[in-house]
């Protein structure tokens, strides 16, 4: 679902609250552990690693967290 290079965001709703930072509103992912993470239901999830604009911290966390960035016009 993500690849190297996509610009991320935290999910706007259905994320564990305090899981949110608003601090974290831009991300660009910089690597990706696949199916290393074994989900509620039985499944593996891959570990995706985001640095944060303004790129100076890093953080793991999981697929299921993000959404792409989309442009807006």
């Amino acid at each position: 679902m993500f690849e190297v290079g996509d610009l991320v965001r935290f999910k706007s709703s259905g994320i564990y609250r305090g899981r949110f930072n608003p601090n974290k509103r831009l991300g660009i992912v910089v690597s990706i552990e696949e199916r290393v993470i074994k989900s509620l239901w039985g499944d593996k999830q891959d570990l995706i690693i985001v640095r944060w604009f303004p790129w100076d911290q890093e953080e793991k966390t999981m697929e299921f967290y993000l959404e792409h960035v989309t442009k807006v016009s």
